[in-house]
């Protein structure tokens, strides 16, 4: 056994961040085209953070090797975050249950195919970190993961060093515990480093323990999946950490010891709640961290990554403009549910395919915004028809905005008219009048949001853009996210639309009696889905009735407790996508 161990260890990967210079991971980078996104979670490292940024990071910005800097800063009352932020990182305000929670935030709201974690309270910091840890994954598409490893001396409170003695909770807990249980990741010098990176189809594949045990979780859930020909560790030379008491490491190692035991699958992994450890100098318990975020691709209805949300259209065969409203970012930082509320034009043209894939999607509740008359000029596809006659077919509401009559071809017409201007005073007018008679839809949704346990609900019209915008602009605001960040959302309309469909809508309406002579720009304007036109309608429901909840209160009729309600519902019941 031990003689395999040694073979099956010396294949390891093991490199040095010698073996790479940034001019080469710079044209790699180039050449290929990869996205690189550093994190920080950061508390209370007003001391060390703007090194770390200045030295290790800021290169790889101006090589073009990384092209975004989050720090989490768990809202530090000692100007971490303002630190950062003048430094040049995207600092995100939140006070998260653990390193691995922050962590796992970040990951939830950002893009990059390689994401890199660094810690925040180096004392030493050095390009070499960085270095290291995103060599073997640029040069190496069959790397998934790189642990970095560090000579770490332990500094006493008189400033002498001792070589090789930091990183206890790696010597007396963490290395007994895998050679133990997990032998053939024995060959990891330092399995709890802070320092690693991995792609992004690999990170979301995995749970994340929410404090300490995100090391060593990571490593063994990674290793489960790729095995150890797809993971790597990297000297990274000497780094100087803030060392901790004997007492506050106490309380690391009893998340890493309780990490490794939920992963042994033998049934004595303590649950989540019992995360406690008796001190007996204080006399009481003490809350261990010892919960995990489930893995963020089982939160994608499609088993996409659910955190690249630069692009949240789904492609669903016959259906214009189909999005998940999910993973815009709060104010706050937090991003909205995803696999909740979807959008898009009509169904009308719906393949048995796309049947398929909206059932997959547990897609059972569907808000029809159309008038009567929309719906009986548009011929349903025979599995459209099928579908909703089926056993399993969803719970299909129709609530129309307009009276049938406000739909006739004249009216239509004179309505889309109003876009026409350069201006923006009529389009926010077309839509104050949407706003003024949404309110039974609107209701509707918040009432399928606030119960309990909500499915996947589905809201269109037949473009899938004004009036699915203005109950889409409602849920957003009441999430929490900022007036750009919903007319972004808004705009993504056109893209879901595309140039077909706004051509031969322009050549229809200009062939209209009132059109007759029209300049073709001003109805181009009229099609698109215009930022500032979101804005200023934003601008109008704070005018009006004191921002969206006094207009929910006002117009749709809700009260307080639903509002609440929908709002956990949108944000995930603690602000944050759901525990394990």
């Amino acid at each position: 056994m031990a003689t395999d161990m040694v073979s099956h260890f010396e294949s390891f990967h093991r490199y040095h961040h010698s073996d790479f210079s940034l001019s080469l991971l710079a044209s790699t980078v180039k050449a290929s085209n990869l996205k690189t996104t550093v994190i920080i979670p950061a508390k209370e490292v007003a001391s060390t953070i703007a090194k770390v940024l200045d030295i290790t990071v800021k290169p790889f910005t101006i090589a073009g090797i990384v092209s975004s800097v989050i720090v989490v800063d768990a809202k530090s009352a000692d100007n971490t975050g303002e630190i950062a932020t003048t430094h040049g990182a995207t600092v995100v305000q939140r006070e998260a249950q653990g390193k691995g929670d922050a962590m796992y935030h970040a990951l939830s709201i950002t893009t990059g195919d390689i994401i890199a974690f660094l810690d925040g309270d180096t004392t030493d910091p050095s390009p070499l970190h960085l270095l290291g840890i995103l060599g073997p994954l640029i040069m190496d598409d069959s790397i998934q993961m790189v642990k970095g490893y560090f000579d770490r001396p332990f500094k006493s409170p008189t400033g002498e060093i001792y070589p090789n003695q930091g990183g206890r909770v790696t010597e007396l807990m963490a290395r007994p515990i895998l050679n133990l249980h997990y032998p053939e990741l024995g060959c990891f010098a330092q399995p709890l480093a802070g320092e690693f990176a991995a792609r992004r189809s690999l990170l979301e594949r995995l749970p994340f323990p929410v404090g300490y045990g995100i090391e060593i979780g990571s490593l063994i859930d990674a290793w489960r999946m790729v095995g150890l020909d797809g993971l790597a560790e990297t000297d990274l030379g000497t780094r100087q950490n803030r060392h901790q008491s004997l007492r506050e490491l106490g309380m690391m190692a009893s998340a890493v010891l309780n990490t490794v035991e939920r992963r042994l699958d033998r049934g004595t992994a303590r649950k989540r709640e019992e995360g406690m450890m008796w001190l007996p100098w204080k006399g009481s318990y003490q809350k261990v961290s010892c919960a995990e975020r489930p893995p963020l691709v089982d939160l994608s209805a499609t088993g996409t990554p659910s955190a690249s949300h630069s692009s949240p259209f789904i492609d669903v065969p016959g259906v214009l403009n189909f999005r998940d409203i999910g993973g815009n970012v709060t104010s706050s930082g937090v991003p909205v549910r995803r696999n909740l509320v979807y959008r898009s034009a009509k169904l009308s043209n719906l393949t048995k395919e796309a049947v398929v894939q909206l059932q997959s999607m547990g897609i059972n509740k569907i808000l029809d915004l159309r008038s009567s008359a929309e719906i009986v000029t548009e011929k349903e596809t025979t599995e459209h028809e099928n579908w909703l006659r089926s056993p399993n077919a969803p719970e299909k509401t129709s609530i129309p905005i307009f009276r049938d009559e406000d739909h006739s071809p004249v009216a239509t017409a004179i309505r889309f008219k109003a876009y026409a201007g350069e201006g923006i005073e009529s389009p926010v007018k077309v839509n104050r009048s949407i706003l003024d008679k949404a309110g039974p839809a609107i209701h509707a949704v918040l009432s399928h949001l606030g119960s309990h346990n909500p499915t996947p609900i589905l809201i269109h019209c037949t473009a899938g853009k004004d009036r699915t915008g203005m109950v889409v602009m409602v849920l957003l605001l009441l999430a929490g996210c900022s007036a750009d960040t919903v007319a972004q959302e808004y705009h993504l309309t056109e893209q879901g639309l595309g140039d077909i469909w706004k051509s031969e809508t322009v050549e229809r309406l200009l062939q209209h009696p009132v059109f007759a002579g029209g300049d073709k720009e001003a109805v181009e304007r009229m099609v698109g889905a215009r930022e500032d036109v979101m804005i200023a309608v934003i601008e109008m429901v704070e005018k009006e009735w004191g921002g969206v909840e006094g207009y929910l209160k006002q117009v749709v009729g809700a009260d307080g407790v639903l509002i609440e309600r929908c709002k956990k519902a949108l944000i995930g019941a603690e602000g944050w996508l759901p525990l394990t």
